[in-house]
């Protein structure tokens, strides 16, 4: 007999696979044959992830996958369903026609605060959008779009995160997120990113611009370099040296004091009209800055260290991103300190294509693909002798590649 319940629990098995197997063939009528498992896709980028191919079966699926088979499912219970009738991909359509759109302007782990019909709702995250894969360690940001669905408490539930026209991303702050490649965003569907850093307390740190600068380029978001403590200088020669070669490229770049409120008006008028990302390291003056040139915030700053081993070093003060509107037009959103800014997702021999500098004379080399490290009748190196090439941006240069594995 229990022979006999085996087989029986085994062929009903096999008649539902089958069963499934009709009604997914006849759901994608065109569909080509599955093609072999990626083996690699801990370093698929964010857009790969839609790709077709992967077997249903995998733990991990393509976006809005899992729903599809769902549908399938579905339609073995209820034959009556048209194949033809569904869409290819529901996530693309409007799915809660009910939903308020509204803006993230501040988030935690699952739970958001978002502006929606001039009122501040605290939301919850769909659990759905939480186990979605996006090659991002975060599903929302601040700047983000989403589409909200109210309950009667008077909290909300984001449903859907619309479709981002730019983001602000870094490494993921986890191991796990640097091991599997992810990226946290830092802002999304902003204009600029305003790169601040201090003279002094701390110390300008010409790599970290760089880093910001790749950023932004590989972002195609324009990039403004804000150099604050400007009271601090002791040396006026020192300082013009270190801003030049970023001047000579054609970046603005602005000197403030929160202190004595240099550049404040200047600042003030740069960041009308525009969604402006403030990014920088720790107690570069960032959120003393935004209350300058907004007074009333009430922004909460911290002195930097000034002895032990934070000595010199900022103190982290904004803990979460923030969205802050401006009275005379656009936005900014402030950003916590980092002290680091890894540029996952970059090959070694793409980093010079970010320095333009480097383009020019990179012809000339005595290699095509040459990294201007230490190869032969590299131009480059010969245009750092000539000063035609700047020798702190080359210094730069070779920090981010001795970091970047080979």
């Amino acid at each position: 007999m229990p022979k006999q319940h085996n087989y029986h629990k085994e062929l009903e098995k096999h008649i539902k696979k089958q069963q499934l197997t009709k009604a997914r063939k006849k759901a994608r009528p065109n569909a080509s044959p599955d093609k072999p498992r990626l083996r690699d896709w801990d370093h698929l980028m964010e857009e790969e992830w839609d790709m077709e191919g992967f077997y249903e079966g995998e733990r991990v699926m393509p976006k809005g996958h899992q729903e599809r088979r769902k549908v399938v499912r579905e339609m073995i219970k209820k034959p009556e369903v048209q194949v033809a009738e569904l869409p290819e991909d529901p996530s693309l359509e409007t799915q809660f026609p009910n939903a308020t759109v509204g803006m993230v302007i501040e988030t935690t782990s699952g739970r958001c605060k978002v502006s929606a019909d001039g009122e501040m709702i605290d939301c919850f995250l769909r659990g759905i959008l939480q186990k979605q894969e996006g090659g991002y360690s975060n599903v929302v940001a601040v700047g983000d779009r989403v589409e909200i669905s109210l309950d009667g408490d008077g909290s909300g539930v984001i449903e859907k995160v619309l479709p981002r026209r730019s983001v602000l991303s870094r490494t993921a702050g986890s191991s796990l997120g640097r091991a599997s490649g992810q990226r946290q965003i830092v802002a999304a569907n902003v204009d600029r990113v305003l790169i601040v850093v201090s003279w002094q307390k701390p110390q300008f740190w010409p790599e970290l611009v760089d880093r910001y600068l790749i950023a932004a380029d590989r972002n195609q978001l324009e990039a403004v370099i804000c150099v604050n403590k400007i009271d601090l200088i002791e040396d006026q020669a020192e300082f013009e040296s270190a801003l030049k070669p970023y001047r000579d490229l054609g970046y603005i770049v602005l000197s403030t004091s929160a202190e004595d409120k240099t550049g404040i008006n200047i600042l003030r008028e740069f960041l009308s009209g525009e969604i402006t990302v403030l990014a920088g390291m720790s107690g570069v003056g960032k959120s003393s800055l935004l209350s300058a040139v907004q007074p009333g915030l009430n922004l909460k700053t911290l002195e930097v260290g000034e002895r032990g081993k934070n000595k010199n070093q900022g103190r982290h003060t904004t803990r979460l991103a923030s969205y802050y509107p401006l009275s005379g037009g656009g936005a900014v959103i402030d950003t916590p300190g980092i002290r680091d800014f890894d540029l996952t997702g970059l090959e070694r021999e793409e980093i010079k294509s970010f320095y333009p500098e480097f383009t020019k004379l990179s012809a000339n080399c005595g290699f095509s693909d040459c990294l201007h490290l230490s190869e032969p009748d590299c131009a480059v190196r010969d245009g750092i002798e000539k000063g035609t090439v700047s020798q702190l941006r080359y210094e730069n240069y070779t920090k981010i590649i001795a970091c970047m594995r080979e």
